[in-house]
């Protein structure tokens, strides 16, 4: 009986020791990976960025407004343009007065022109 336990035990033992070393082994796999995804997308987020640069797209206008809470509303030689306003432009279209002539910077994405920047003329 004797030998029976201390042979269970020593099973138990190597199949717990066993189980632990793969589990480190894959979670540091699991990390590697990660780092490597996570170089990926900051490769794929400057690439992005280059390609937003290179599609940077000017248009002249009156400045008619805020059409909603991230919306202006430009009239061009076109007609009536809106711009999507991200969070980071909101100050800079709150400085130009409403019926100022504007040069504006934006790029099409998604089916949305999104305002890049805005100049007063």
């Amino acid at each position: 009986m004797k030998k029976l336990a201390i042979l269970m035990f020593s099973i138990l033992m190597i199949l717990s020791a066993c189980g632990t070393s793969a589990d480190n082994n894959s979670s540091q796999n699991e990390s590697n990976e990660e780092a490597v995804d996570s170089n990926a997308s900051q490769g794929d987020s400057n690439e992005e960025a280059a390609e937003e640069d290179a599609n940077v797209q000017q248009s002249v206008g009156v400045f008619k407004g805020w059409a909603d809470n991230h919306t202006i509303e430009v009239e061009t030689d076109n007609g009536y343009v809106t711009y999507y306003v991200s969070p980071d432009n909101q100050e800079a279209v709150n400085a130009v007065e409403e019926g100022s002539e504007v040069t504006i910077s934006f790029i099409e994405k998604e089916g949305r022109m999104e305002l890049q920047s805005v100049k007063a003329n």
